[in-house]
């Protein structure tokens, strides 16, 4: 039986009637809450919910969800004045389209922080005028990393600067942790904002808004509680070497940190070992839905999955920096540079490459397929559809999703933080 690509509910508000256009997909239940339930939905998939003042439409996309399970729900703020809301379904597996039905899903492109006037190695461009103000008025100084809590907060990882700053859903950036220069101020506990870093390069953060920090120069994965006490989570004894990735799991039982050329694994128990060896010059790390570390290799230009006894295998990369590309195997294609990743909820998963300046999906076939295009120097497409032709990203460092699904993207040797929100483009437009 042929799959269907997309299915779509319309019901009356607080109604629980509707009409079924396609197939069995259907609303369960929509509360006076807002909470909305539904069954037979695509998997693996996206939902989209759309509101209108009439079943005529002029539909709205007001909140997306990925969909691992026929039976899902959602929660919706108030939304005054709208009678009517639209539920669609539309599949994402590993087909073209799914990939199509994907991209369908997002929409615009915009800076959320970073305003790129200094792009100096080494230089740290972080002013005290910055502190409490627009995000996107504030000097970034070469950052590495940005991830986000479930209140959708971003932290960002301002390597140069030796700090790390929340950017607020208001826009607003402040410092959390660091003391923007360089140093070492020991392991006892303190406020985050009265201790030093120096050169943190990698960030892990929780759902409550607990960080991780790879802090890079010190050789220690730091802790940020959400009291804001920063304290030392362990020492990577030997030195961190160049390091950028950095996950770690929400009982704090184990962590991985890519080092240089190995990937570091900890145990509060067994301490600091080395995992697996033998890369070149790693990216990026972390842990897929089946817990297998993943790693991206810079310098080797490719992507690894590791087993549960560390040895290695390459799931996305030539080796090289020319060949392959759209529409190929992800280990048929070049990806020069290879250094972020992110898994989506359905394994499929993002690749960002920094001399490359672009960003990769590779599907759940093993297809890669470009998902957005740059080059060195190029920051462009703020306030379009991503998918506008053009190049828009440059030098990009990592790739991440927050709670919302909304893509994170951290690039430029100038500094900036990109946002794609995860909504579809309304109707008409």
């Amino acid at each position: 039986m042929k799959r269907p690509r997309a299915l779509i509910c319309v019901v009356a508000l607080f109604s629980l009637c509707c009409i079924v256009k396609s197939g069995e997909f259907r609303l369960l239940s929509l509360d006076r809450a807002g909470t909305m339930t539904w069954a037979n939905a695509l998997v693996p998939g996206v939902c989209t919910v759309e509101i209108a003042p009439s079943a005529a439409g002029q539909w709205q996309p007001v909140k997306s969800v990925f969909t691992t399970n026929p039976f899902g729900f959602l929660t919706l703020a108030p939304s005054a004045g709208s009678s009517f809301y639209r539920l669609l379904a539309v599949d994402i597996s590993g087909t073209p389209a799914g990939y199509s039905n994907l991209c369908a899903s997002y929409s615009t492109l915009r800076t959320i922080a970073g305003k790129g006037e200094i792009g100096e190695d080494g230089f740290n461009a972080w002013e005290a005028r910055f502190e409490g103000g627009l995000a996107i008025d504030a000097e970034l100084s070469r950052p590495h990393m940005a991830v986000a809590d479930d209140a959708g907060n971003v932290y960002i990882a301002d390597k140069d600067a030796h700090a790390i700053r929340k950017v607020t859903p208001a826009g607003r950036i402040f410092t959390v942790a660091g003391m923007n220069e360089p140093g070492d101020d020991g392991d006892a506990p303190g406020p985050a904002t009265q201790r030093h870093l120096a050169s943190p390069n990698g960030l892990w953060a929780r759902g409550d808004g607990t960080l991780y920090i790879l802090d890079t120069d010190n050789d220690k994965v730091r802790k940020v509680g959400t009291n804001g006490v920063l304290s030392t989570l362990f020492e990577v004894k030997g030195g961190i070497e160049a390091g950028r990735g950095l996950w770690v799991s929400d009982d704090e039982t184990l962590a991985y940190v890519a080092a240089g050329n190995a990937v570091k694994r900890w145990t509060p128990s067994g301490g600091v070992k080395t995992f697996e060896d033998g890369f070149k010059e790693l990216g990026n790390l972390t842990v897929d839905f089946t817990g297998h570390v993943v790693v991206t290799d810079r310098a080797d230009n490719r992507v690894y999955r590791l087993s549960n006894n560390g040895n290695k295998t390459v799931i996305a990369g030539k080796g090289e920096t020319s060949g392959g590309g759209d529409g190929a195997l992800a280990k048929d294609t070049a990806l020069h540079g290879v250094r972020g990743i992110w898994f989506l909820p359905n394994s499929g998963y993002f690749l960002a490459t920094h001399e490359g300046s672009q960003i990769w999906y590779v599907d759940t076939s093993g297809i890669i397929h470009l998902f957005l295009d740059g080059e060195r120097n190029a920051h462009a497409g703020d306030g379009e559809h991503f998918k506008t032709p053009g190049l828009k990203v440059s030098e990009v460092r990592a790739i991440t999703m927050d709670k919302q699904g909304n893509i994170l993207i951290t690039e430029n040797d100038a500094g900036f933080i990109r946002k794609i929100d995860f909504l579809r483009r309304p109707a008409g437009n």
